[in-house]
């Protein structure tokens, strides 16, 4: 089975907003770069501080890393209420305290969600680039019919131009591949500490049916295998950590004003809220279709979905 049409990450990389780093980063992970204030609008980035490998070692150690040619992402706002999990964690231990049902989402926590429906007032935009309009936005639609954005798909630009998007050494630099969130606020009777919004992201470095077997081919990061994504390989893990249960999740945490919007009495130290795209939407979504490149990127064709 192949997936690696999973072609991913959460990096929308701007000709202008792309920022390389001369520093070799192998041991971190990406992931997104602050942490959003409740109730303003937030620009933020993904952070991308590697290529891919073959994870043939363990992540941290250092090798021969390959250069990003695409990246996308998906964020949990499906208009549809089971195309995200909803959990309360532990603010001390991160233990599960309980798993929220989708009918409810969270319509009790975020002012503006309501029950039985997705969470699409999380306010995500895109910054466009200023030299190639190569950024594909996963569009849905909430129940009162306006569009909304899902997540978006990055390509590299032509190679004369080193700064197009993604046009970077990415296997020794750190990149940042901005987007727009919010505002988002806590109700006032909610015992949400936070908010933290898991992206399902991926790096892409290679393309065409033929480097499907590689394993150097892409970097997964989601925080658990799913049906298509199921390739040990391509998940920025090595195969002890992935055995022990260890994942990783690319995050963004809205914290609320604990000053201008207290915790009510009775909640104690509260909860982390956590949401995430269920495994369907990630295996739907995620993936970059198979085709040819769009305008300004190279002239190659992307994996199948088989």
């Amino acid at each position: 089975m192949k997936k690696h049409d999973l072609a991913k990450q959460l990096a929308l990389v701007s000709a202008t907003a792309l920022v390389a780093m001369a520093a070799q980063s192998v041991s971190a992970h990406t992931g997104i770069r602050d942490v959003v204030q409740e109730g303003v609008v937030s620009y933020n980035a993904v952070n991308i501080s590697h290529g891919c490998a073959t994870n043939a070692v363990a992540e941290g150690t250092p090798t021969t890393r390959l250069d990003l040619i695409a990246a996308s992402a998906l964020f949990p706002n499906s208009p549809d209420p089971t195309m995200a999990v909803v959990t309360q964690l532990d603010p001390t231990t991160g233990a599960v305290l309980a798993t929220v049902d989708p009918s409810v989402g969270l319509s009790n926590d975020i002012v503006g969600s309501v029950a039985g429906a997705g969470f699409t007032n999380l306010g995500l935009g895109l910054v466009q680039p200023n030299l190639f309009p190569n950024f594909i936005a996963k569009i849905g639609t909430n129940a009162a019919g306006t569009v909304i954005n899902r997540g978006f798909a990055s390509h590299n630009g032509p190679k004369p131009y080193a700064s197009a998007p993604i046009y970077q050494s990415v296997n020794s630099s750190n990149s940042l591949a901005p987007f727009r969130v919010g505002p988002v606020a806590f109700k006032p009777t909610s015992c949400a500490i936070s908010l933290k919004v898991r992206v399902a992201t991926a790096n892409w470095c290679m393309n065409g049916k033929g480097n499907n077997a590689n394993p150097a081919r892409a970097d997964i990061w989601i925080g658990h295998m799913t049906t298509k994504f199921n390739d040990s390989f391509v998940m920025p893990y090595n195969q002890a950590d992935m055995d022990a249960g260890k994942f990783y999740w690319p995050t963004m945490t809205i914290a609320r004003n604990l000053t201008t919007n207290p915790l009510p009495a009775g909640c104690g130290a509260g909860y982390n809220l956590v949401i995430e795209p269920a495994d369907a939407d990630i295996d739907a979504n995620l993936p970059i279709p198979f085709g040819p490149a769009p305008t300004g990127a190279p002239k190659v064709f992307w994996p199948s979905t088989n």
